[in-house]
């Protein structure tokens, strides 16, 4: 089914191409082979890892599960197994192979990433190694037995949610993020408590002549950049 599709519908399909879906599979594939069990779908045979793959990429992308089953002849149980079915120990081998961290000690990288913000801004943002914003992601209320407060993951755009403060390159692609606030949680409370924020702000880790930029939620400092909140009035002279 995956062969048919062309390379656009591929890409609309699981948000990445191709041979990106390759070298994920590459990686993922060895330890998936050895440490899950093979769960099976609806016709009894056994679920590949390139089957796991695409099935846990198109949910991320928005896939409804019941059609995500249906589609690949799974087992709503086996999609949702925690240990033996097809869902979550795909995500924990993505996770296991690929590291995520603001690399606050490599120079190389650093310079990589200032590189890319000067070069789309005309050299405006010189310097510029991180976009920081915060994203809420919707859930279901927690029950009182997960939190002490599930009124707390009440999220100001309705709803339930978990509050993911993240920060990417100039071309969106995630360099490191921490969901450990509730929705109801401000973006500036959850940069406070950040280990990001400590090595930022407290602990002067960056280099001096890099900064990370964020929207007027945040506090400008020395090394973080954010809008002035307002409009601003210029008069003349």
């Amino acid at each position: 089914m995956m062969n048919s599709l062309d390379d656009a519908l591929f890409k609309r399909m699981f948000r990445i191409d191709r041979s990106t879906f390759d070298c994920i599979l590459r990686k993922i594939e060895p330890m998936l082979s050895r440490n899950a069990v093979k769960a099976m779908n609806s016709s009894g045979e056994p679920i590949s890892v390139c089957t796991r793959l695409a099935v846990a990429l198109r949910w991320l992308a928005g896939g409804s599960y019941l059609d995500i089953c249906f589609a690949w002849g799974l087992g709503i149980s086996t999609f949702y197994d925690t240990d033996h079915g097809v869902l979550w120990p795909t995500l924990q081998a993505i996770d296991d192979v690929f590291s995520m961290g603001f690399p606050i000690d490599d120079e190389e990288k650093l310079e990589e990433l200032s590189r890319g913000f000067s070069e789309h801004s005309s050299g405006i943002l010189d310097g510029c190694v991180l976009a920081l914003d915060g994203l809420g992601v919707c859930t279901r209320c927690p029950f009182k037995t997960e939190v002490s407060r599930p009124k707390d993951y009440r999220f100001r755009k309705s709803g339930f949610a978990i509050l993911v403060l993240a920060g990417c390159d100039i071309k969106g692609r995630f360099v490191c993020a921490s969901c450990d606030h509730s929705g109801s949680t401000n973006d500036i409370i959850a940069w406070q408590d950040s280990h990001l924020y400590q090595m930022l702000e407290m602990d002067k880790l960056l280099p001096t002549k890099y900064f990370f930029i964020g929207d007027e939620a945040f506090n400008t400092t020395e090394q973080f950049l954010s809008p002035w909140p307002g409009k601003c009035v210029c008069s003349e002279v």
